[in-house]
């Protein structure tokens, strides 16, 4: 399997699980915490521990995977995992209106990522010169 193919996977379960996680800890709510703020509530120990880790992978294995030029599968990676956030999300059963208002940001970032990426390596990147010319020989007449 080649590097395309470990950023295209990278993406889909980094993406994947923090949407999965997003809507998990939207459908849990709030809970009370030590100080009276909004905390981790029973039952949303894992949704939260998986938004807080799978951030790190990105961290770690997106240099390696986008450092050719090749992030086009990685970033469509990230579009099918927040695709997948956006399903999980559908598919809870009382949809409280927070529930629509995550949705529209998933949709939005699968949609965004991959256009705020192209232009912003469009941006960085000079266009392409053309093919490389040879050098003139100067004629012998010139010599």
């Amino acid at each position: 399997m080649g590097h395309k193919a470990w950023g295209f996977l990278l993406g889909l379960l980094t993406a994947g699980t923090i949407g999965w996680a997003l809507a998990g800890m939207v459908d849990v709510g709030c809970g009370p915490s030590r100080r009276g703020h909004c905390g981790v509530p029973e039952g949303g120990g894992w949704y939260f521990a998986a938004f807080m880790t799978a951030p790190w992978l990105f961290v770690f294995f997106a240099r390696a995977v986008t450092r050719d030029g090749g992030w086009r599968p990685t970033v469509l990676g990230i579009s099918a995992g927040l695709v997948v956030g956006i399903a999980f999300a559908l598919s809870k059963d009382p949809m409280p209106p927070r529930m629509w208002v995550l949705i529209v940001v998933l949709a939005a970032l699968a949609v965004g990522a991959p256009l705020a990426l192209s232009r912003l390596l469009r941006t960085l990147r000079p266009s392409h010169p053309g093919p490389a010319r040879r050098p003139r020989r100067p004629r012998r007449w010139q010599a």
